[in-house]
């Protein structure tokens, strides 16, 4: 096919190089020539047609073939784009469900840990407590029993004193009983 367009055009080069050469004049240029203007007008319609056959054969299905390839192309990577975008999306969806599922669970595991040290916490309290009730007790038992203890040496150091005291007033000696009773119901009467 290419063979006949291109000794067409071949021969069309010859037949025109040749008229110019035998019609051509010393004056003036040759486009402006009015006697030439019908073989100029068929060369011009030749030389169209076979330019016209040239691109539509040979460079037209070129480009289009080309800008074809290409557009699938750019279809193609927009379909892969598209695609990544949507695994993308399941993706990040698929892990802020994770992370909220993780979450949650942190937190009810947090409910269970402080719940059981809470417990354990109140346990523990509850047992310090009942130690602590019980040492208060045994000092307060022996508070008591050093109190009595010393209540009753002081009664006695009440009458010692009082014996020697009435003996350096009075210049003579008291009757230990009879102080040594009034000086228990006084301590007594401090003690309420």
């Amino acid at each position: 096919m290419r063979t006949p367009v291109y000794s067409a055009l071949a021969g069309g080069l010859a037949s025109l190089a040749v008229s110019g050469a035998a019609a051509a004049k010393p004056a003036g240029m040759p486009q402006l020539d009015f006697h030439s203007f019908a073989p100029q007008l068929v060369w011009l319609a030749i030389a169209f047609v076979a330019l016209y056959l040239v691109m539509s054969k040979l460079a037209v299905p070129a480009i289009s073939d080309t800008l074809a390839k290409r557009q699938a192309k750019i279809q193609a990577d927009l379909d892969a784009a598209e695609k990544a975008n949507e695994d993308t999306r399941a993706l990040v969806a698929a892990y802020e469900k994770r992370l909220a599922d993780a979450r949650e669970e942190s937190r009810g595991l947090q409910r269970q840990q402080g719940e059981a040290d809470s417990a354990v916490a109140t346990a523990r309290l509850a047992e310090l407590g009942e130690k602590l009730n019980g040492r208060i007790a045994e000092a307060e038992k022996r508070i008591a029993g050093q109190r009595d203890t010393v209540m009753a040496g002081l009664e006695q150091m009440a009458g010692e004193i009082a014996q020697n005291v009435y003996a350096k007033l009075a210049g003579q000696p008291a009757d230990g009983a009879a102080l040594g009773a009034k000086v228990a119901s006084a301590v007594k009467g401090t003690r309420r």
